[in-house]
């Protein structure tokens, strides 16, 4: 409970409530710290298994594990970053990855990108137009299990590759992995992921980075930022992406700080050019939104870890980003009997 409540101290006043037996919030830190510190060692100790060789991730069998609900199908994954305060350093970096299960739905339920992107009671992102270019209507994504790790990119790697590894992805017939334009997380996915992976930019991402450009050219909220925004929309998700760029050629003349936005959004769609032929994407029923683990960083790390006043050690941040990752993945009461055998 100390896991799933925003805080020890509700844990232990809802506990009380639930249970009549009231204990003191140190009580129940106590019990976490020890819970989680077991369950932390037993995840470290299996990750710390994986071979390092370079054909890990090309590997159809991966014993050194046990398969945690594994993808045969076709799986997704996700790498985000979110920072938390911590009381030694200020605020710090927290990496997780999100995998997923994609799945072909009936008509009944929707899967759109802007509620995944948008907090509860939060405006999606992407609005108007967008609530039907961005929607997906025939796939899901389910069965999401997370691994989070409060650290460098090193230190995340094993992890990572844990997470890999449980899942099975590379048994998956098809493989997605939609992420921001971050360096960093591209990078991981061409060294852990299968060369058949199928690499996406985050729809989301790249419509906000032409709404940067049509911002600079035009001005921010004009009539003629907003139309030529549309039309690159409409391109882009069409995937006409040499319409894109002849749109981005064709903004006003700007210097200095314009000039340079303009820039860097004609940079940005030349280095994720073979992500993002969406039109292809969606063809092929693959997610073109990274809202799993946008998400898992706001409703599983920030709403345990960020709230008003907290500030974490390294130590405590690092058990209860494993606890949240198991309890949020469905796997808190398997790693609890293993625990209890290995007693």
């Amino acid at each position: 409970m100390g896991t799933t409540q925003p805080s020890f101290e509700m844990a232990a006043e809802t506990m009380g409530r639930l249970s009549r037996i009231w204990i003191s919030d140190s009580t129940v830190w106590r019990h976490h710290k020890e819970v989680a510190s077991q369950l932390e060692m037993r995840l470290e100790e299996e990750e710390q298994k994986a071979p390092n060789h370079i054909a890990w991730k090309d590997l159809p069998v991966m014993g050194w594990i046990t398969p945690e609900k594994p993808i045969d199908k076709h799986a997704s994954v996700s790498i985000d970053g979110v920072k938390i305060l911590t009381r030694e350093e200020g605020y710090r970096e927290v990496k997780m990855v999100s995998v997923s299960e994609v799945v072909a739905e009936a008509e009944s339920e929707t899967c759109s990108l802007a509620p995944q992107t948008a907090e509860q009671g939060e405006e999606p992102t992407v609005t108007s137009d967008d609530e039907d270019r961005g929607r997906q209507d025939s796939l899901k994504l389910t069965a999401h299990s997370y691994r989070a790790v409060l650290g460098d990119k090193p230190t995340f790697i094993p992890a990572l590759r844990g997470e890999l590894a449980r899942r099975r992805v590379t048994r998956a017939v098809q493989l997605s992995t939609v992420n921001d334009g971050a360096d960093w997380i591209w990078d991981l996915t061409q060294r852990y992921l299968p060369d058949w992976r199928v690499e996406i930019l985050d729809w989301p991402h790249a419509v906000e980075n032409l709404a940067k450009a049509g911002k600079a050219g035009w001005g921010e909220g004009t009539p003629e930022a907003q139309a030529w925004l549309e039309q690159q929309k409409t391109e882009l998700w069409n995937g006409e992406l040499v319409q894109v760029e002849i749109g981005l050629e064709r903004l006003p003349l700007r210097y200095k700080e314009r000039g340079r936005d303009i820039r860097q959004v004609k940079a940005y769609i030349d280095q994720h050019w073979t992500r993002l032929h969406y039109d292809e994407f969606r063809a092929a029923g693959r997610p073109i939104g990274s809202g799993t683990v946008e998400s898992a960083a706001r409703n599983v790390v920030a709403w345990r870890m960020k709230r008003g006043g907290q500030r974490w050690s390294s130590a405590g941040a690092t058990r209860m980003l494993t606890a949240v990752g198991e309890a949020h993945s469905d796997r808190w009461d398997t790693r609890m009997q293993h625990l209890a055998k290995a007693a």
